[in-house]
């Protein structure tokens, strides 16, 4: 007798310590993500992490340490679990810009809320409180699963699927279960310690252990993508910059996937700036990049070198084929215009092109190309010069005045 007595105390034991060490973890993790919402000025994911740990800690005090509060506030608890597995989801989601369904989650959010308050206030049934916790978590769950699964581009967006996955089977697993040791009535006689909720409890960390590793792994990940976006693009027209160039040269290619060089200057772009302000000249160059992605689009790079000097970088290396893309690219964005009240503006461009020669590298043909579009410049501008080996020929074309 004495031995099952001490066994049941050190059990008892144990279990309080457990029910206090979950909402601690759970507050370490808040402060966590608080933490990263405020270095990331407020990044969404890190907000929505927190907010569901904030409340999932608060939820697990209000079921576990009843004798705490008022016994009404027990009501709380399950609510609050819900709002922690749609607040965690979108943590997750809202990188990829997406959310679980608001309206359909709204309204089960609402439902199970009536049916517990009824449940707890009306007729007071165990036994419609507790499946009516696991259907409203499992149909949350199920809305948001197939969300995961459609942003699976890195591994990592693999393993948060796979354990959302695990959650949601483990919630149907768990309302399984409680059918089976209700009916021996266990549930109802010690409630609290009852095998069922020591497994709910248990799981529940388990995986909110996982999900916050995760969501830190994730966010990051986006925080060192962004500053590498950062560091390797041109914030004003969204093409590469110069670290960005390098970074294109650096990474390993069994071949160099790049075999001739357009340079690219937008002729008199001075007096765009100096006669219509600065946001006008912005919005030259933002639109002078875009038509350079687009007519590139498949055939190169486009790389923004500084001030209003471009470089193409593209895959074709005959000599033909190169000029008859330099060509489109100068009529092209000779035929590039502003919105009102700028629609009359229109600025030319100057080119100078250069085939990779067997053995040369990129800085030498950049270098070649470089030389031809100074005497593009030289000969009246708006127009294309290849450099041929040694010297320099100009292209013909159909010089605008510029």
């Amino acid at each position: 007798m004495f031995i099952t007595w001490g066994r049941i105390r050190t059990s008892v034991i144990t279990d309080k310590i457990f029910f206090w060490v979950l909402p601690v973890m759970y507050g370490v993790f808040t402060a966590a993500f608080v933490t990263l919402a405020r270095s990331e000025s407020g990044a969404s994911s890190a907000k929505k992490g927190a907010a569901a740990f904030g409340m999932g800690m608060l939820a697990i005090i209000l079921d576990t340490q009843r004798t705490l509060f008022p016994s009404w506030f027990f009501t709380m608890a399950v609510p609050l679990h819900w709002l922690v597995l749609w607040y965690m989801a979108d943590a997750f989601l809202v990188r990829h810009g997406d959310q679980t369904p608001v309206k359909p989650a709204l309204a089960l959010f609402f439902t199970g809320l009536a049916i517990n308050l009824a449940a707890t206030f009306i007729v007071d049934s165990v036994a419609i409180r507790v499946p009516n916790a696991s259907i409203v978590a499992i149909a949350l769950l199920t809305l948001a699963l197939p969300r995961f699964f459609a942003h699976r581009a890195k591994r990592l967006d693999n393993i948060t699927a796979f354990v959302i996955a695990m959650c949601w089977l483990c919630y149907i697993v768990r309302f399984a279960f409680y059918f089976t040791l209700d009916q021996s009535g266990e549930y109802a006689r010690t409630s609290q310690w009852s095998q069922y909720m020591m497994i709910f409890y248990f799981t529940s960390a388990i995986f909110a252990l996982s999900l916050a590793f995760l969501l830190m792994m994730a966010i990051t990940s986006d925080l060192v993508a962004r500053h590498f976006v950062a560091a390797t693009v041109d914030p004003l027209t969204g093409v590469a910059n110069r670290r960005g160039f390098e970074r294109m040269l650096d990474e390993p290619h069994d071949v160099l996937p790049f075999h001739s060089v357009l340079m690219v200057d937008l002729d008199h772009f001075k007096q765009v700036n100096d006669t219509h302000g600065h946001g006008v000249g912005d919005g030259v160059l933002v639109a002078v990049s875009q038509t350079l992605i687009s007519c590139c689009k498949g055939l190169g790079e486009v790389v923004r070198f500084g001030g209003e000097e471009f470089v193409v970088l593209l895959r074709p290396s005959e000599r033909q084929a190169v000029l008859q893309v330099a060509e489109l690219l100068r009529s092209a964005i000779a035929a590039t215009r502003l919105g009102a009240p700028h629609h009359h503006l229109q600025v030319t461009a100057s080119m100078g092109v250069a085939v990779l020669e067997p053995d040369e590298n990129i800085d030498d043909a950049i270098r070649r190309a470089d030389r031809a579009l100074y005497r593009a410049k030289e000969n009246g501008r708006n127009r294309v010069v290849f450099a041929e080996t040694g010297k320099l020929n100009l292209h013909s074309v159909a010089a605008v005045s510029a």
